[in-house]
């Protein structure tokens, strides 16, 4: 074991020698995969939506085009539901019977993907573990984000500023303004566990314009010129940006936060997995896949219960490692390239990323170089 984890090792760095070696040919592409998340509230607090300015409508107008701008999360609201996979087959692979309408059918994209890919399959066929299924219907975090406050300087001077607790008033009633600062919080909960598994606060700031304003102390409001002078839809959508990429990077630095998703099929030494090219998923990739149990305050993948403890329960030192060969809308298709007897992948296992197709390829030539030439 110890001389195939060395022979391993040491095609692994042949391999980044050999991606490395080819930089000065051709640029390395830096692939990183997308997350599932569902964002379930952007928002400002009260005082500064109703201040002149909808800063929660502008933040939730901004924040899906952040993240299509960054290369960390996709925000996926639709996902297959446990009754879609273990419908009967006349349901399930729209197999008609004599007496069953076509009206009566009703395939839901998944399943009707699922039969193209493998139109020979039954629903008999799918390993069905019922504490762990249902992990395929919610995405690996729920986000929830809010504007706290909004702080506005001339030179080093604090001005005024507004937040959810306390409305700080201008010094003087005309001013001139340099610089504005505006500080949000955004957090990202495990969908089953209902816990925080990360936690930022950013600041963005304007600086670009210097322009003098007049408030009325007595009505305590700043007008829509206010924020049509000072931009701040733009310092918003900087907060926001600030926030995703500091999330993003909590998130990877955190245990067990890394990008996983789960298995929506298993069958016949081939699964599907939640997730396709949208994720940044392509042809050749490798991945790990872990059965695991769970234990559940309240019956297991209940609505309401929650999920207190996973275990690895297939063979963690050698996981069954699946490889790409369709990348195709919100799924892709994958076989086992280390099928083991007597055992097979439950729907909703573990997966986890092994190798980029590029890393694949890299290892392969280095393997190719490694062979002793014959005589």
């Amino acid at each position: 074991m110890k001389s195939k984890i060395l022979h391993t090792s040491v095609l692994m760095a042949c391999a980044g020698f050999f991606m490395s070696a080819t930089k000065c040919s051709q640029p390395v592409e830096q692939r990183a995969l997308k997350k599932n998340i569902k964002v379930m509230q952007i928002e400002a607090s009260s005082f500064l939506d109703n201040a002149g300015f909808n800063f929660s409508e502008v933040a939730k107008s901004q924040f899906s085009g952040v993240l299509f701008e960054k290369n960390n999360f996709f925000e996926r609201n639709v996902y297959p539901s446990l009754e879609d996979m273990v419908l009967p087959d006349q349901n399930y692979f729209n197999v008609k019977k004599a007496s069953l309408g076509a009206d009566k059918i009703s395939v839901s994209p998944t399943v009707a993907q699922i039969k193209k890919w493998f139109p020979q399959a039954k629903s008999q066929d799918l390993a069905f573990s019922r504490n762990s299924a249902c992990l395929i219907s919610r995405p690996q975090h729920f986000i929830a984000g809010k504007i706290n406050s909004l702080e506005a300087y001339s030179g080093a001077a604090f001005q005024f500023g507004f937040n959810q607790s306390l409305v700080q008033l201008p010094i003087e009633a005309k001013f001139k303004m340099d610089k504005m600062r505006m500080d949000l919080s955004f957090h990202a909960y495990n969908p089953w566990t209902q816990q925080v598994v990360g936690s930022v606060n950013a600041e963005a700031f304007k600086k670009d314009y210097s322009a003098g304003f007049g408030i009325d102390l007595g009505i305590i409001h700043i007008g829509p010129e206010f924020y049509r002078v000072t931009g701040m839809a733009e310092v918003t959508l900087a907060g926001l940006r600030a926030s995703v990429t500091s999330l993003a990077q909590k998130l990877l630095s955190s245990p067990g936060e890394d990008w996983s998703t789960r298995v929506i099929y298993s069958g016949d030494n081939n699964i599907v997995i939640l997730g396709g090219a949208e994720l940044g998923i392509k042809p050749g990739d490798q991945f790990k896949i872990y059965n695991q149990i769970h234990t559940w305050h309240g019956e297991a993948c209940g609505e309401s219960s929650i999920l207190t403890g996973s275990t690895v329960v297939s063979d963690a030192q050698d996981p069954w490692i699946v490889q790409i060969d369709d990348a195709g809308t919100l799924m892709s298709k994958a076989h086992i390239l280390n099928v083991k007897d007597g055992s097979s992948v439950d729907l909703g296992a573990l997966v986890k990323l092994h190798m980029y197709t590029e890393q694949v390829q890299a290892l392969a030539a280095a393997q190719a170089e490694a062979k002793p030439n014959p005589k």
